[in-house]
């Protein structure tokens, strides 16, 4: 289901406007390597794998820079969210002629619904192996979602508390998810995608 949306986000999403006038830019090394060539990177683990997946994070990066009324564009994503999120895009033989730039442009406007317009601090949930590090606006709207569906009944204050935690691990527990109660990527894109 997470990785459904985000791939669905990604087909409708369109090319980008371009570096010059006549829509010509150049794309480096890394951006440049089409949809089998990753997934064959994948599969080998191979060294170009992680700089593939390095050049989806510094493109989003320079998309937080650039991106107006942006802080962040994926503010509960990680580096193997995104491996995860580009394979299954390029797996799917209608995108084998897609280069990581352009996979990597229409995440950016997939993405856009969920950034975080502005600074927001980060906050540590959990403890031990169990613990993640998350904006506290991520969290209020976790707690806010939560609210709505039921599952919370404290304050929507982006603090993590055994209430926060109990309600995460009872809405994962309902989702299939595994019940940590800790806010991870995949329980924060089920839980907070429309």
């Amino acid at each position: 289901m997470t990785l459904a949306i985000c791939v669905g986000l990604l087909g409708w999403a369109s090319a980008a406007r371009a570096g010059t006038q006549s829509g010509v830019f150049a794309v480096e090394e890394a951006g440049r390597a089409l949809c089998p060539v990753f997934v064959k990177a994948r599969a080998e683990k191979s060294e170009a794998y992680a700089r593939y997946v390095g050049f989806i994070e510094g493109y989003l990066t320079a998309a937080n820079r650039y991106e107006p009324n942006t802080f962040d564009l994926t503010p509960w994503h990680n580096a193997n969210a995104f491996a995860l999120i580009l394979y299954k895009h390029c797996q799917k033989e209608e995108n084998a002629k897609d280069a990581l730039a352009m996979v990597a442009q229409k995440l950016v406007l997939a993405m856009k619904p969920f950034r975080l317009a502005d600074f927001s601090k980060m906050v540590e949930v959990g403890e031990g192996a169990d613990n993640a590090l998350l904006y506290e606006t991520v969290l209020k709207r976790a707690q806010t979602e939560l609210s709505r569906k039921g599952l919370y009944r404290g304050e929507v204050d982006g603090k993590f508390s055994a209430s926060t935690k109990a309600a995460l691990t009872e809405f994962q527990r309902l989702a299939k998810l595994q019940p940590s109660g800790i806010p991870d990527p995949a329980t924060l894109w089920v839980l907070l995608n429309p």
